[in-house]
């Protein structure tokens, strides 16, 4: 959970971080996300309060993961977007992969009730616990 941040760059960065640190991907990754948002707008902005970071299958990817980084101010992604407060950032290996993280987060953020919790919890532990018991649920 981060309080706030100052532009859309900024979120990526913080949302890639732990992914970097723990060598799920590398820079190259991050960089990648930097170029396809440059070459095609915010297109991983799926909906109000959520943005689902990720680039193509080649770029930087170790490990496939998926890490949530929650925002107490939300963030814009352009000027006529949605307020974004979570960025799930998804590093997959290969298409499978990348399209059940698709899903699970999908499933998460298509229940009303699920997003509010997420938004309102007061712990990391609590969003890791609403995510992991989400996709538990949809195996």
């Amino acid at each position: 959970m981060i309080d706030s941040v100052s532009d859309w760059k900024e979120a990526v960065k913080v949302a890639c971080r732990p992914m970097i640190e723990q060598g799920f991907c590398t820079e190259e990754y991050e960089k990648a996300v930097f170029e396809s948002t440059e070459k095609f707008g915010p297109y991983y902005v799926l909906c109000e309060n959520l943005a689902l970071i990720h680039a193509s299958l080649a770029a930087g990817v170790n490990e496939t993961q998926m890490a949530v980084t929650v925002l107490k101010k939300p963030v814009k992604f352009s000027s006529d977007g949605y307020d974004v407060r979570v960025l799930v950032t998804l590093v997959a290996k290969d298409r499978v992969s990348h399209m059940e993280g698709i899903q699970s987060v999908s499933n998460i953020f298509s229940d009303p009730e699920k997003v509010q919790k997420i938004l309102d919890a007061p712990s990391t532990k609590e969003i890791y616990d609403l995510f992991i018991s989400s996709t538990c649920e949809n195996k």
